[in-house]
Formats: structure tokens, C-alpha cells, sequence
């Protein structure tokens, strides 16, 4: 069978983004079940390969304790935002996503990004999300840049596949376009990603524990040197492996909005992108589900984080 047409069969959607609540007890509640139509045809776009520099190349990297957050800039920020999509997609919209956007441009700048410097893509084509990162290349501001982050808002499918306007891809083939020979303006320096996107059908239905309280227990010379491939990574995906992401229609996603919570009320002097994202976490662990539809009724969700991160990486202001 033709793997580009299995999309349906799988039936592994970004089906549940629900009402987000701390107490599961109120009595309003409501479901935006965001999923692929059943009655459309589902279209698999492939993801072509992207072609491997000739040679490895000398590049210049920092060996530092800490990734260097003092340049011109402090980088660019990408928001793709995808909350409708071709009908050949068969895949429903995604109300609410546009709050997750209203919060990133209000409390990105306190990490040092500028206004210009964040740039939203509403419901674009895969073909157009390649475009966008395959002209970064030519960005003369990156070389001044200290990091670059890029945020996907959309549905989400097992094996972390996202869907774009006009079909699906892969995040990890995506952020190949951002390794130090493809992207060399970046190379060294630190890359975010937040994916807000279901990543499969499972949904978390929690365990009982008991709490209790217990006590929490830069410079070299640069040099020339092999470097990997793919460092200098940090993605954050909105659930574990598997399993759905929730989304407000009014409020927007519990990811992005506890993120831009945290972010608003961090020390950036002593909070390190560790740090932020642990206490993300923690906040997003504890919001529980309230929805009409009893399959995902007080049900809960706890992100994932993947670093291939070499250095410490604080967002203090610059000097």
C-alpha cells in the first residue's frame, strides 16, 4: 500500500484539545475534538530529503560554559499558526490558536526578542514552511543573532508528524534544516523549538500519588574541533509520546499559555531555559480536563522535552 495514503487508516489525530481547568469541577464545559473528517480523504504529502552539504567543513563554535546571549540581537522568532486547512486535508480547525499567538508576542520580548524580530505564518503549505526555513540562509541578521526559536501551533499525528495547510511532514525531518552545515549563521548557537500539537490518540489519565515536601538538593580558548550534527537543540513537545495536546477555544493551548505565564514571572537572571520549562511542566501537570465528552474527561497532559543542548542557556538581558 502506498504509504502516502495511510493517514486515515491510522487514525492517529490531533483529535482532543479540550477546556483547561485546575479543578475539574465546573459545570461549564465544553470540547474542541479537532481531528480529520471521516468522510474526507486524507492526503499525505511526503517530506522530500533535504540534500547534505559536500564536505564537513570548518565551523567557527563557541566553547564556553554558557551560550553567549550578548549579540546585536537576541534572534528571530518563526510562529507558524495553523487553525484552518485545506478541505482535501479533512482535518477541522483549530479555534483558540490564535490566544497562543496574542500571549508569544506579548511575552517573548521579556527574553530579549524584538517586536519585528517576531514573525507569524498563518495556515501555511508544508511548501511554504520549507520555503520560509530553507530563506534563512540568506538572513543577514541571524549572524548577529544569539538563538533562534521556532514555534508550530497545528494538529499533531503519531510519530511526530505535524499537518500544514495542504498535508503533513515531520518535525524531525523539518529541524534538518537547521543543523550547523545547512543553517551555518546558526551554527554553535542555541535553537528552540515549542511544538503545540497532539502526538497521537492516547490520553493521559493520571495516577494517584501521595505528595510530601522534601528539600531540593565560563571561558576557554576557542578551538577547531569535530562537531555534531544535530547539537545545539531544544524542542519541547506539548505531551509525552503518543498522546493528545488540549486547546481552549477561548483561552488557548495549556502549553503555551503556562509557558507565557512562567516566562512573564521568571528570574532571567537565575532561571535558566531548564528551568522555565521544568516549572512549565509542573504547571501544565497539574491542570485536569473538563470536557462534556467522557473519554476525555478529567484527563491530564504533561510535556516533553528533547536537548541536545551543550551549554547553559539563560535569557538574561543583554549588557
Amino acid at each position: 500500500m502506498d504509504p502516502s495514503v495511510n493517514l486515515r487508516q491510522e487514525q492517529q489525530v490531533d483529535l482532543v484539545d479540550a477546556n483547561p481547568t485546575l479543578s475539574g469541577s465546573g459545570s461549564n464545559s465544553e470540547v474542541d475534538a479537532a481531528g480529520f473528517n471521516e468522510s474526507k480523504p486524507a492526503q499525505t504529502l511526503s517530506v522530500g530529503p533535504i540534500p547534505k552539504p559536500e564536505g564537513s567543513g570548518i565551523l567557527a563554535i563557541p566553547t564556553a560554559k554558557l551560550y553567549s546571549m550578548n549579540g546585536a540581537k537576541r534572534g528571530k522568532v518563526l510562529i507558524f499558526n495553523h487553525e484552518t486547512f485545506e478541505e482535501k486535508v479533512g482535518c477541522k480547525d483549530r479555534p483558540g490558536t490564535d490566544q497562543d499567538v496574542a500571549r508569544l508576542n506579548q511575552v517573548l520580548p521579556q527574553l530579549g526578542f524584538q517586536k519585528e524580530d517576531i514573525e507569524v505564518y498563518n495556515n501555511m503549505s508544508k511548501g511554504e514552511i520549507n520555503g520560509i526555513a530553507e530563506n534563512l540562509k540568506n538572513n543577514a541578521d541571524l549572524e548577529i543573532s544569539d538563538c533562534l526559536v521556532v514555534v508550530i501551533l497545528t494538529h499533531g499525528i503519531k510519530n511526530d508528524k505535524l499537518v500544514a495547510n495542504d498535508g503533513e511532514y515531520h518535525l524531525y525531518e523539518f529541524i534538518e534544516n537547521f543543523n550547523p552545515t545547512t543553517l551555518k549563521s546558526m551554527a554553535g548557537k542555541p535553537k528552540l523549538f515549542i511544538i503545540q500539537a497532539c502526538r497521537g490518540e492516547e490520553v493521559d489519565h493520571g495516577v494517584k500519588l501521595m505528595a510530601y515536601s522534601a528539600r531540593d538538593q565560563v571561558d576557554s580558548q576557542p578551538d577547531i574541533r569535530p562537531y555534531p550534527e544535530f547539537p545545539d537543540l531544544f524542542v519541547v513537545q506539548s505531551s509525552h509520546h503518543g498522546h493528545k495536546a488540549f486547546r481552549n477555544e477561548q483561552e488557548g493551548s495549556w502549553l503555551i499559555q503556562d509557558l507565557c505565564n512562567v516566562i512573564k514571572n521568571c528570574d532571567l537572571e537565575t532561571d535558566s531555559i531548564y528551568d522555565i520549562l521544568t516549572e512549565t511542566n509542573d504547571a501544565v501537570s497539574q491542570r485536569l480536563s473538563e470536557v462534556d465528552n467522557i473519554e476525555f474527561h478529567n484527563k491530564k497532559q504533561i510535556a516533553s522535552i528533547y536537548s541536545t543542548l551543550t551549554k547553559k542557556l539563560y535569557f538574561k538581558p543583554s549588557k
